[in-house]
C-alpha cells in the first residue's frame, strides 16, 4: 500500500512541472500576438487623400486690364460724343445763317416794294435796301467760301482767317444799315412803315448774331500748322 502511495506521489511531482511548462507554452503565443497586432495597427498604411489639382491658369483679364479697357472705351465714347456735338453745333450754325439770308433778302425786297415805293422816306429806304441787297450777296459768297474748306485742310491749317475777317467787316456794314433804318423810323409816323422797318432791323440783327457765332467757332480752329500761317498774315490761306 505504501508502495502505491509513494509511486502516486512521485507521479504527481513529475506531472506538475510538465503541466506547468505546458500551460506556459500555451500562454506564451497569446502574449506574443498582442504586440503583433499593435505593430500591425501602427504600421497599417495611412489613408491618403488624392492630391489637389493645381488651379488652371486663368486666361481672364486682370482687374487692372479691365480697368484700362474701360477707361479707353469711356475715352473713345467721350470723343465720339464730343465730335457728334461739335458736328451738330456746326450744322445748326450753318442752318441759322442760311435761313437769315433767305429771310433778310425777302424782307429787304418787301421793304423796297412797300415803303420804298411811296413818298416821304420811300426813296431813302429804297436806296438803303438796294445797297444792302448787294451786301447780302457778298456775305453769302464769304460764307460759302468758309464752308468750302475741307475737314483735312482745317485739321492742318485751321479755318480761313482771311474769310472770317471779311465776314466781320460785313457784320459792321450790316450794323451801319441797321443804324440808318433806326434813323428813318424817327422820320415817319406811318404804322405800316414802322412795322416794316422794325421787322427788317430785327432780321438783320438775327443775321449778325448768327454770323458772329459762326465766325467765333471758325476762329477756334487753328489747325496743326496754323501757327505757320500767322507768320504770313497777308498771304492767302
Amino acid at each position: 500500500m505504501k508502495k502505491y502511495l509513494v509511486l502516486s506521489f512521485l507521479f504527481l511531482l513529475i506531472a506538475l512541472p510538465v503541466s506547468a511548462k505546458s500551460d506556459q507554452a500555451t500562454s506564451q503565443p497569446a502574449s506574443q500576438q498582442q504586440p503583433s497586432s499593435q505593430v500591425q495597427a501602427t504600421t497599417a498604411p495611412k489613408s491618403t487623400t488624392a492630391p489637389k489639382s493645381s488651379p488652371a491658369t486663368s486666361t481672364s483679364p486682370s482687374g487692372s486690364q479691365v480697368e484700362n479697357q474701360n477707361q479707353v472705351k469711356t475715352q473713345n465714347q467721350g470723343e465720339e460724343q464730343q465730335l457728334s456735338v461739335q458736328t451738330q453745333e456746326s450744322e445748326q450754325l450753318n442752318q441759322a445763317v442760311t435761313e437769315s439770308f433767305s429771310k433778310v433778302s425777302t424782307q429787304v425786297q418787301e421793304l423796297i416794294d412797300t415803303v420804298g415805293a411811296k413818298g416821304g422816306i420811300g426813296q431813302q429806304v429804297s436806296d438803303i435796301a438796294q445797297a444792302h441787297s448787294q451786301l447780302q450777296s457778298q456775305i453769302k459768297t464769304d460764307f460759302d467760301a468758309l464752308n468750302s474748306r475741307s475737314s483735312l485742310v482745317k485739321a492742318l491749317l485751321g479755318s480761313d482767317k482771311k474769310v472770317t475777317k471779311s465776314l466781320e467787316q460785313k457784320i459792321e456794314q450790316n450794323q451801319q444799315t441797321i443804324q440808318q433804318l433806326e434813323q428813318l423810323k424817327t422820320q415817319t409816323k406811318n404804322k405800316s412803315e414802322l412795322e416794316q422797318l422794325q421787322l427788317t432791323i430785327d432780321l438783320m440783327l438775327y443775321q449778325n448774331t448768327s454770323l458772329q457765332n459762326k465766325i467765333d467757332k471758325e476762329n477756334k480752329v487753328n489747325g496743326l500748322f496754323g501757327w505757320v500761317l500767322k507768320l504770313f498774315p497777308q498771304s492767302n490761306q
